[in-house]
């Protein structure tokens, strides 16, 4: 995660930053800049001229109905997986009722709903924030691997399509990474209450990244592990 702060002189910051932002995209490495309510401003990836490497082949999980619906089926059972761990680590009884029983979206939703420790307006913000963060993980990784991260199936015709089909797996995890800060949120002064409603401190956003970067190897795990997937899925479909 880039973050931009303002320098004294506004060339210079605006120098400095445009140095750091060329260095990571000539690495292949896209930075979104956002606001501390985590909207994004904008996306600065590298320029490629050619189509990723794997793109006819990635469309051709678009090509019938029973292929888009054994894709969106391995997507949920992924999601559910992931669901499933985060209620275990927020709660070990809830999760055995979870694993005898069964749970369907919106039992999760309302077990998530249950450990938010702040208002909807405060929770939207820092949701957005983490969001922002594992999407440019997830839209880095998929171009690493020669995809093409506006081929979704899920998000189908959005931009980043494939990242956000990723990131809808991933979101358990982005649930549970919300909860864990807007809990140290509540006694400190992580969140900011301005005209246009709430967002991130400056020291918030740090605690944000720190919490980001502990847990970036099993992030990156999960990631390569979501994209094998989808490579064996392209494999199998073709047959």
């Amino acid at each position: 995660m880039l973050l931009l702060t303002a320098a004294r002189n506004p060339l210079y910051s605006f120098l400095m930053e445009t140095d750091v932002i060329t260095l990571f995209t000539d690495n292949d490495i896209p930075v979104t800049l956002m606001n501390r309510a985590g909207d994004s401003a904008a996306v600065v990836m590298p320029y490629v001229e050619k189509l990723p490497q794997y793109y006819e082949k990635q469309k051709t999980l678009l090509m019938t109905p029973e292929r888009i619906n054994r894709f969106k089926d391995w997507l949920y059972a992924q999601r559910r997986q992931l669901q499933l761990h985060v209620v275990q680590r927020l709660s070990k009884s809830i999760g055995y009722t979870f694993t005898s029983s069964g749970f369907r979206e919106k039992d999760y939703r309302r077990v998530i709903g249950k450990f938010r420790p702040v208002s909807d307006e405060q929770w939207q913000a820092i949701f957005n924030v983490v969001s922002v963060l594992f999407r440019e993980l997830v839209v880095g990784y998929i171009m690493k691997r020669d995809l093409d991260p506006h081929i979704g199936i899920l998000n189908r015709r959005y931009n980043f399509g494939l990242a956000l089909d990723v990131c809808h797996i991933l979101e358990p995890e982005i649930d549970l990474q919300s909860i864990q800060f807007a809990r140290a949120a509540k006694t400190k002064s992580y969140m900011i209450k301005a005209r246009a409603g709430w967002s991130v401190s400056a020291e918030g956003m740090k605690d944000v990244v720190h919490r980001f970067e502990n847990r970036r190897d099993q992030i990156k795990a999960a990631v390569e592990r979501i994209i094998d997937d989808i490579f064996e899925l392209m494999r199998e479909l073709r047959k």
